[in-house]
């Protein structure tokens, strides 16, 4: 079995998303290498979703195009599992959750749910209060499995936590490599997605041109109605 490694900062940028969101669940896709011996979850995004106190649903289809983006790069990365929030109840594998957990596994026998119960860190940003287990499944069961961190937790989390809930996002958006993360990546040796206003960005802009062509027929307009009348 590989030893199953994580990347402290993802942990950050999903605590922030979580503080953000309170008591409703988040979710998205962890995204990683197979480095030999070693399963090594790098990155992490938040797709289009549903949440509420109890359950969120993620977007199936961000998941495929997320897959061809990947492929596309080149770099290595594939789509190792999925994250999600219990706020307030705790960490445990529900049956929906195991559900869901076999259909990755069908797809990658290596694949893995990260659970995390973000309330009391957000409230005393003490590591010892971070309530995390990654589970597999395995003969119809959730079997937590253990894991090690590429960085010391305890440097990175707390602080980078924090730096997270100063961002802007908007409501959806797609993670790309952007200066925070080269930025991070130089300090900490790990590359870490911070968000980037690409397609929410290019929908504004092609609505502001839409509208700004309006407003110029319209005074147009006008403008030659007055001299017809004058």
């Amino acid at each position: 079995m590989r030893q199953i490694v994580i990347f402290p900062g993802i942990l950050s940028l999903i605590l922030s998303k979580a503080a953000r969101a309170g008591r409703t669940e988040i979710g998205g896709f962890l995204i990683g290498k197979i480095k030999r011996n070693q399963l090594i979850i790098t990155r992490a995004t938040f797709p289009r979703q549903i949440g509420t106190s109890t359950h969120v649903t993620i977007n199936d289809v961000d998941m495929a195009l997320l897959a061809e983006e990947l492929a596309e790069r080149g770099a290595g990365e594939v789509i190792i599992g999925w994250h999600h929030t219990h706020p307030g109840m705790g960490v445990f594998m529900s049956g929906t959750d195991v559900s869901t957990q076999r259909r990755y596994q069908a797809f990658f026998p290596e694949a893995v749910a990260m659970v995390m119960d973000p309330i009391k860190f957000s409230e005393t940003l003490n590591l010892e209060d971070l309530d995390l287990k990654i589970y597999r499944v395995k003969n119809g069961k959730s079997e937590a499995l253990d894991y090690v961190y590429a960085h010391d937790p305890a440097k990175i989390i707390p602080d980078l936590f924090e730096i997270m809930l100063t961002l802007e996002e908007p409501a959806h958006m797609i993670f790309e490599d952007t200066w925070f993360e080269k930025m991070l990546r130089e300090v900490l040796g790990e590359p870490i997605t911070a968000p980037e206003f690409t397609q929410g960005l290019g929908n504004f802009v092609e609505a502001a041109v839409a509208f700004g062509t309006v407003i110029f027929l319209c005074i147009f307009i006008a403008i030659s109605l007055m001299g017809l009348f004058i």
